[in-house]
């Protein structure tokens, strides 16, 4: 979809139950994904890629050092601007194409965007060199068939091959959360992988 698609969605995301359902067995996924590997939330500067309207951004900002939250949908950052504005967001800038760092980041995420993306390996490995050495990439996408042409998901196997591509160390893909919603159950993909250290 273009960012022009999704500018029509902007406005009723957050008051849809499944987005926030979603948004919510994310961030749990990952804060079990960080106990892993003995990362925290705290003081960390992240790069929440695809943000989308921030439900992903809002429960990582009272945690989080600095989050740069970006999104190709301007319509789409204008409801996180707001909400940032109205919470005293201070740590929380929004754009519309990742810029290089200051200070490289300390996690990744993606949630949900990277079957959307053109070409997404291209994308790993640019947003993987904005990672510190250690820094974890962390991505959320439905599952496509292998072998699969098109679609809104990515395989296994694709997912693999573009984070150990872009040189990610204990690349691991498998479902990242199940959640029952209106009698179907959301059983996304979740990839991670670690910049190397020294």
């Amino acid at each position: 979809m273009t960012a022009s698609e999704w500018d029509d969605y902007a406005a009723e995301w957050d008051d849809d139950p499944a987005a926030r359902a979603y948004a919510a067995a994310a961030f749990d996924s990952l804060e079990k994904l960080l106990d892993q590997h003995g990362v925290g939330l705290a003081d960390a500067r992240v790069c929440d890629f695809g943000c989308g309207t921030g439900l992903l951004t809002e429960r990582m900002v009272d945690r989080a050092r600095v989050i740069d939250a970006v999104d190709s949908s301007g319509a789409m950052l204008a409801v996180l601007d707001a909400k940032a504005e109205a919470n005293g967001w201070a740590n929380v800038s929004t754009m519309t194409v990742p810029g290089r760092p200051a200070t490289p980041y300390d996690l990744v995420v993606c949630s949900s965007v990277c079957g959307f993306l053109e070409d997404y390996p291209a994308m790993v490995v640019e947003l993987v060199s904005h990672l510190r050495p250690g820094g974890l990439f962390v991505q959320w996408d439905w599952e496509a068939d292998e072998g699969a042409s098109e679609g809104d998901g990515l395989a296994r196997s694709t997912i693999e091959t573009a984070l150990s591509g872009a040189g990610l160390e204990s690349v691991t893909v498998g479902v990242g959360f199940t959640q029952d919603y209106e009698g179907e159950k959301m059983a996304p993909l979740m990839g991670s992988g670690r910049t190397p250290v020294g």
